[in-house]
C-alpha cells in the first residue's frame, strides 16, 4: 500500500496526539479536516484550552457531525486523495463510507494490538504493572466497533516501554504523547518517501480485551485486599481522573498518590483502613501488609481535605458501594458517560 499521493486528510475523534498530528500535517501542507464530537471537542488539552478552542486557534477546521456516515461534507470530500486517521472516535464506518477512501481510511492505536482492547487501557496496565507501550495505525473495516473490537491489518507498528517513573494514568499519556506523535511524524515521512507498506493481520491468539471503566462508579477501593494491590488500584485511578473512592466515617472521599510503606507493619486486619499518623509525607493508614501512604484526600466535589484527616478515623467501604461498582457497566456516547 502506498500513500504519496494524499492531498487531504481526516483526522476523526480528539485528544492530545490527534491535536499534535493535526498541527504537523497543517504545516507540512495538507488540507486537513477534523471531525469530532461534543465529549471530544471540550477535552482540555496538554496547553490548557479544550480541543475546539485550539483547532480554531491553528486554523484548523472542524466540524461535529451526528453521523459522518450520513454528512455530506464527511462523503464528498473523501476521494482517492483522501486519507482519514480515527483517535477514538465515536462512530462505526459502514462499507459504503470506507469503499469512498479506496483502503486509506485507517485508526491510530496506542496499545499493544490486539493486548488490550476496550477501553481505559492505562489504568487496566498500571493494575496489572505492565509498562509496554505501543502505537499503531490500522485499516479500519466494517467489523470495527469503536472501544470494543477492531479486526483490520496492521499497516505499519512500533513498540516502546514506559519509564519506571510512570506511576498512574497521567505520566502513561505524558509518556506515550511524546512516543505517538514521533510515530505519526515517522509515519508520514516513509508515506511521502513512497514506502510500500506491508499490511500484518492481527495476531488474534494473544488478544486481551478490558471493557471501558467509569471512575466515579466503579473506582471503590476493597479494604480486604492486600497493601501492593491497594496501591496499585488508588494509582490507576489518579489524575487525569477524579480518583479511587472510599468512606471516611461515612463521608465519601477520594485517595490519590499513594505507595507501600512496610517499616510500621504488619497490622492486624481488623486494624486495616485505620489512619495512625498523619505528617508531610501523607495520610498513613494501615493495612495487613503494612502502610498505605496517601498523599491527598479529596472531598466529592474534589477539594483537598487532606488537613482535615485525624488519627484514629477509618477509610472504609461499604460492601453494596463494592458490589455495585463490580457489577456496573460503563458505556459512552458522543456526548459522555452514560447514566
Amino acid at each position: 500500500m502506498k500513500l504519496n499521493n494524499i492531498k487531504t486528510v481526516y483526522l476523526m475523534g480528539g485528544g492530545g496526539t490527534m491535536l499534535g498530528f493535526a498541527k504537523e500535517l497543517q504545516a507540512r501542507k495538507y488540507e486537513v479536516v477534523v471531525f469530532t464530537s461534543p465529549r471530544h471537542s471540550t477535552e482540555i488539552m496538554p496547553g490548557g484550552a479544550t480541543l475546539a478552542r485550539e483547532l480554531d486557534g491553528a486554523a484548523i477546521p472542524w466540524r461535529m457531525p451526528e453521523d459522518v456516515n450520513s454528512d455530506s461534507v464527511f462523503l464528498e470530500g473523501a476521494t482517492s486523495l483522501t486519507m482519514g486517521i480515527g483517535f477514538g472516535e465515536v462512530w462505526t464506518f459502514a462499507r459504503k463510507t470506507i469503499d469512498r477512501f479506496e483502503g486509506k481510511l485507517f485508526d491510530f492505536m496506542g496499545i499493544p494490538l490486539p493486548r488490550y482492547r476496550g477501553g481505559a487501557h492505562y489504568t487496566w496496565q498500571i493494575l496489572r504493572q505492565n509498562r509496554l507501550g505501543a502505537c499503531n495505525i490500522q485499516v479500519i473495516n466494517e467489523f470495527m466497533v469503536q472501544g470494543e473490537f477492531d479486526s483490520g491489518e496492521i499497516v505499519f507498528s512500533r513498540e516502546y516501554r514506559f519509564p519506571d517513573s510512570a506511576r498512574i494514568p497521567q505520566d502513561y499519556f505524558d509518556a506515550a504523547h511524546k512516543q505517538e506523535v514521533d510515530f505519526l511524524k515517522e509515519f508520514m515521512d516513509r508515506a511521502e518517501q513512497g514506502e510500500d507498506f506491508i499490511l500484518s493481520p492481527v495476531p488474534e491468539q494473544y488478544s486481551i480485551y478490558f471493557p471501558r471503566l467509569n471512575t466515579i462508579k466503579q473506582g471503590w477501593v476493597d479494604w480486604s485486599w492486600g497493601t501492593k494491590d491497594l496501591e496499585l488500584f488508588i494509582n490507576a485511578f489518579d489524575d487525569p481522573y477524579a480518583g479511587a473512592s472510599t468512606e471516611l466515617d461515612g463521608q465519601l472521599v477520594r485517595l490519590k498518590q499513594a505507595r507501600v510503606e512496610t517499616l510500621d507493619g504488619p497490622f492486624h486486619p481488623f486494624m486495616t483502613g485505620l489512619v495512625y499518623r498523619i505528617n508531610s509525607t501523607g495520610v498513613y493508614i494501615a493495612t495487613p501488609q503494612g502502610s498505605l501512604i496517601v498523599g491527598r484526600v479529596l472531598d466529592e466535589a474534589g477539594q483537598d481535605m487532606t488537613a482535615a484527616v485525624k488519627t484514629g478515623q477509618r477509610f472504609f467501604t461499604p460492601m453494596a458501594r463494592l458490589e455495585a461498582a463490580m457489577t456496573f457497566h460503563a458505556q459512552y456516547d458522543a456526548k459522555g458517560a452514560k447514566a
